[in-house]
């Protein structure tokens, strides 16, 4: 039911925004699949409104591009340069996970490590020659951000490399992310480009999947290399994942959570954000200053929307 919901939600309209400023995101929603206008009063009226009586302007954050929505409703609650065009690193690999469910040979199948799964950049976390399980080098590829583990799972479908990009970009374009362009499935490519607007969609949809939002939320995961039983702990690189933050008795909590780097994409960062009750926020940051500012931006950005915004 709850993945029923989201999909409506990511195929409805968007709300009207309430400030000539803030913006609606007009490519999240596919003509056909409009909802009732009951439903969308509906929504409308469930939007969380801005509190009249704060007059704040905003937050000042680090990233180059920012946008905050309503879980519920899609409500653009902020927003920085949300359309401009920038390289997107491992956030891409949220597009990689989907297209790979598409095409899953099997949790339980194996998977060898072949010394064409690296790639220059990142750390190392399987060795060539390590026989390893579908799912744990799922785990590997979310959580640890494993770029070998990435290449891997792209191949274990049985699709080539060019193959599973075109997917990648053929479910870009089905779920109306129109600015965005995959040249690869790691995200190691400068070339990987898209918008805070489009990532938030692939975001909404890549955290309603059971399997993605269970491994997103996921701070540590042991692998075992089936042919020498080995074990080997990874983290997540979401240094935030499921700790609390706030003041007072107001205490916030990122759920989900993938993050990218490159040069020239600058800290990137990208989740759910929750307040311990049913109100979800989507937060995304693209090109922050340092790998710290993108959680210092993600964590300002959440607790200022929700303290300058009422919810129904």
């Amino acid at each position: 039911m709850f993945e029923l919901l989201v999909n409506l939600m990511l195929t409805s309209l968007f709300l009207k925004s309430q400030a000539s400023s803030q913006i609606t995101l007009d490519n999240l929603t596919r003509q056909e699949y409009r909802l009732p206008q009951a439903e969308v009063r509906k929504l409308e009226y469930l939007a969380p409104q801005k509190d009249n009586v704060s007059e704040s302007l905003g937050v000042d954050v680090s990233a180059q591009s920012v946008l905050v929505i309503d879980n519920k409703t899609n409500k653009v609650l902020y927003e920085k340069k949300s359309r401009d065009v920038r390289s997107i690193a491992s956030i891409t690999k949220l597009m990689t996970a989907l297209v790979f469910l598409d095409y899953n040979p099997g949790w339980d199948s194996q998977i060898t490590i072949d010394e064409s799964d690296y790639r220059d950049g990142g750390i190392i976390y399987l060795i060539n020659g390590e026989v390893i399980s579908v799912d744990d080098v799922f785990h590997a590829s979310l959580i640890s951000s494993s770029n070998e583990a990435t290449v891997a799972l792209a191949r274990s479908t049985g699709l080539s490399l060019d193959e599973f990009v075109q997917k990648m970009n053929e479910k870009a374009k089905s779920l109306g992310m129109n600015s965005t362009i995959f040249t690869d499935v790691t995200g190691l490519d400068n070339s990987n480009k898209s918008t805070a607007t489009d990532i938030v969609i692939l975001s909404k949809v890549a955290f309603a999947n059971k399997y993605i939002k269970n491994v997103t939320s996921t701070e540590s995961y042991t692998i075992t290399v089936i042919n020498n039983g080995v074990t080997r702990n990874i983290k997540s690189t979401d240094k935030i994942l499921n700790q609390e933050f706030g003041l007072g008795d107001q205490k916030y909590r990122v759920e989900n959570g993938k993050t990218g780097y490159l040069e020239m994409a600058g800290y990137c960062f990208t989740s759910q954000v929750s307040d311990g009750s049913d109100r979800k926020i989507s937060v995304v940051v693209l090109g922050s200053s340092t790998i710290n500012s993108r959680f210092a931006d993600t964590k300002s950005l959440s607790y200022w929307v929700f303290n300058n915004y009422n919810w129904q």
